[in-house]
């Protein structure tokens, strides 16, 4: 059975509202991952808070340990995207973009790309913006594709 799978601790409340709301209206399981209890905005038996313990990637650990290939797990982080794609896991982040074997191998060497120049004082641009209606609706369109590929009713 599908599960949405959250690494939460750093999920925008719109997307975590949108996955609540969708949960409950397809019948979905939501587990939100973190190494802290965050609270779910209702109480439904299909949503589960999993706390991980706080040494660093436990939560990443327990996704990528815990999910499987009917799951669709949404994180911001890179390198658990690789280990899903690696397991043939559905995964995207909360702007929409799917994670897939097609573009994974690119977006790390990206990452560590970036860290080396940030590593060298070089800015590489990327400035932190808050979330948008559009970046939500963005996630909003590739969640439902990802649905869709899944054979789950829209």
């Amino acid at each position: 059975m599908t599960r949405i799978i959250v690494d939460a601790d750093n999920c925008s409340r719109a997307v975590k509202l949108f996955l609540e709301k969708t949960s409950a209206k397809k019948n979905i399981g939501l587990v939100y991952a973190a190494n802290k209890n965050i609270p779910f905005s209702s109480e439904n038996p299909l949503y589960r808070m999993q706390v991980c313990p706080e040494s660093k990637d436990a939560a990443d650990d327990w996704i990528a340990e815990n999910a499987g290939p009917e799951d669709i797990v949404i994180t911001k982080d890179i390198l658990l995207a690789k280990r899903l794609v690696d397991k043939s896991i559905s995964a995207m982040n909360d702007m929409g973009k799917a994670f897939t074997k097609e573009n994974i191998d690119y977006l790390v060497e990206e990452r560590n790309l970036s860290l080396q120049m940030h590593q060298l004082g070089i800015s590489t641009g990327g400035k932190w913006k808050s979330k948008t209606r559009h970046d939500t609706r963005s996630f909003e369109k590739g969640f439902w594709k990802i649905l869709d590929q899944k054979k789950i009713s829209l």
